[in-house]
């Protein structure tokens, strides 16, 4: 019944009596042709309310596959698109029979996309990370991939972002169409083209529209939400930079302003472990489990000279120097301006698990973080037409280029008023790890906290968009947590958007290096949070229930 519900007209998709190519024509796309409804799919909406047809049905779906064997190298372009080379059918091991399409669009944007030969009716974009810059058809896992869709019978599309970069550079922002794409209007550029193809092969359009991106990509899918609402039917974003100037402008140009001597971290690598043992030691037991994860870091206080070193002790793998440990308060205690007042987040306790690759180096490499946050501030000089400052600025002059910049109001996702969603009755699924310290975790609480009231409540916010927030959890599964992070997020916004059912938590696991499951959790829906049952199994997520407050809501 499945399939032959895949093949219903477009008259019951989540977007009502509007058509796909009507929704994207809505924000500036125009496909190159209409597609009509196939004959098969008027005749599957008369099978599904007379079950004597079904073999017929089936009959059909098999003529179907025999003219998608035919379809794929004859696939047209749509207009602004040049494939890179002939559409064609790939088999492998590893994934469902594809057809392959791979071009450029409007001379800028390179994209791959991949359609199964068995469909399951839904379309999918992915996002790209940093500032993208690369075409990553193949990427593993959930971050911003396209592999883990198709697997599931999702016609799928990656792209570079409208240029090409190393995933920190920012050079290419200094022309304003490049900026400007890559800003957002990536989205309905990609999306009308892969909805196009969808529609070319198969003969009808998309039944369910996704967007899924992590990182960059959360950012762009906040973008979704608030300027093209109707575009998708589902969003998932995580880890998301939706407030760019202040997370990569604010928060990082702190961390290089106070911590980089050049290219060098003046906190070393090797100081890590023992910063992760200060904190767990201090911060582990405050959630009443001593299980190495910290459920919520700003309950958490920590001052780092208590483990400065004794006099005329140097410092080492058991103890800090003296201004190691006033750096460390400095970087967790939130970006100052010039008055000493904190006006931004910092770090959170609970991500040193993270911060040599993303925050102090590793290796003898600079941290990406330093090097995307660099790259951000001069994005902001070459559009301000400023000279740059490698060592980073005070955050008075920072907060000055940000607000003189026209750069924020392209790139920063920061509207609460997520009307127009619940006006198209679309989903946004948001997760972020409460241990990121590169997309610090706690400005996506403010702003959902924001969202709710514009909403006029958690209840009314909920109906449309929750939020997650993941105990331990870094920044995108760049890293392996100590701590359950194994989820799809596409799965379960595809189960809210097609079953209706919001989710109260998600269901994380954890596994070892033979893939055993070890613990699993509940990763509850914001502002909630998982409650071990007494005298129950911490490692198994059925024995906890999902709390707000004194109210349980699981």
């Amino acid at each position: 019944m499945h399939r032959i519900w895949a093949y219903l007209p477009n008259l019951f998709s989540p977007g009502g009596l509007i058509p796909g190519h009507a929704r994207l024509a809505h924000y500036g796309y125009e496909p190159a042709s209409g597609i009509a409804i196939t004959a098969f799919s008027r005749f599957a909406f008369g099978c599904v309310l007379a079950a004597f047809c079904t073999q017929f049905t089936l009959a059909a779906e098999a003529r179907l596959d025999g003219r998608l064997a035919d379809s794929c190298a004859t696939l047209p372009a749509p207009a602004g698109v040049k494939f890179a080379e002939t559409p064609a059918w790939v088999e492998s091991q590893t994934l469902p029979t594809y057809c392959r399409v791979a071009g450029t669009i409007a001379g800028r944007t390179r994209f791959e996309m991949r359609l199964p030969q068995q469909w399951s009716g839904r379309f999918m974009m992915a996002g790209c990370g940093g500032f993208c810059g690369a075409l990553i058809p193949d990427k593993p896992g959930h971050s911003n991939t396209i592999n883990e869709a198709l697997k599931r019978g999702y016609a799928a599309i990656s792209h570079d972002g409208g240029h090409e970069a190393k995933s920190w550079e920012t050079h290419w922002s200094s022309n304003p169409e490049a900026l400007e794409l890559w800003a957002h209007k990536i989205l309905p550029v990609v999306a009308g083209t892969g909805t196009e193809l969808a529609t070319s092969l198969y003969g009808r359009e998309p039944s369910f529209r996704y967007f899924s991106g992590c990182s960059n990509g959360g950012r762009l899918g906040l973008h979704a939400a608030q300027r093209y609402p109707e575009l998708f039917d589902g969003i998932a974003a995580g880890g998301s930079i939706f407030e760019l100037s202040g997370i990569a402008g604010l928060w990082g140009n702190w961390l290089i302003h106070n911590n980089q001597s050049g290219l060098d971290s003046r906190i070393p690598q090797s100081r890590v472990p023992l910063i992760q043992q200060v904190v767990m030691n201090t911060c582990d037991a405050l959630d009443g489990q001593a299980d190495g994860i910290i459920t919520d870091p700003r309950a958490c206080r920590v001052d780092f000279t208590t483990a400065t070193c004794d006099a005329g002790a140097p410092a080492g793998d058991n103890c800090l120097s003296g201004p190691e440990a006033q750096l460390l308060n400095t970087l967790y205690g939130g970006v100052k301006n010039g008055k000493g007042e904190v006006i931004y987040p910092a770090v959170a306790f609970g991500s040193e698990h993270y911060v040599d690759r993303w925050l102090f180096g590793a290796d003898g490499k600079p941290a990406w973080g330093v090097l995307a946050s660099a790259g951000y501030r001069q994005m902001l000089a070459m559009d301000l037409s400023e000279k740059d400052v490698p060592a980073g600025l005070p955050t008075d002059q920072m907060l000055d280029w940000i607000s003189r910049s026209a750069v924020p109001t392209l790139t920063d996702a920061t509207d609460t008023d997520l009307s127009g969603l619940r006006e198209a009755g679309n989903k946004l699924l948001i997760y972020q790890g409460w241990s990121d310290p590169l997309i610090i975790p706690e400005p996506i609480t403010h702003y959902y906290d924001k969202a709710a009231d514009a909403a006029g409540g958690l209840k009314q916010l909920q109906e449309n968009a929750r939020l997650f927030m993941v105990p331990g959890w870094g920044h995108c599964w760049e890293i392996p947590a100590d701590a359950p992070d194994r989820f799809d997020p596409l799965l379960e916004l595809e189960q809210w958007v097609e079953g209706g059912r919001a989710p109260e938590y998600m269901l994380a696991r954890q596994m070892d290096a033979a893939g055993v499951e070890t613990r699993s959790r509940p990763i509850c829906s914001y502002p909630s949070v998982a409650q071990l049952e007494v005298g129950k199994d911490p490692d198994n997520y059925k024995n906890y229930s999902c709390i707000n407050e004194d109210r349980t809501v699981r």
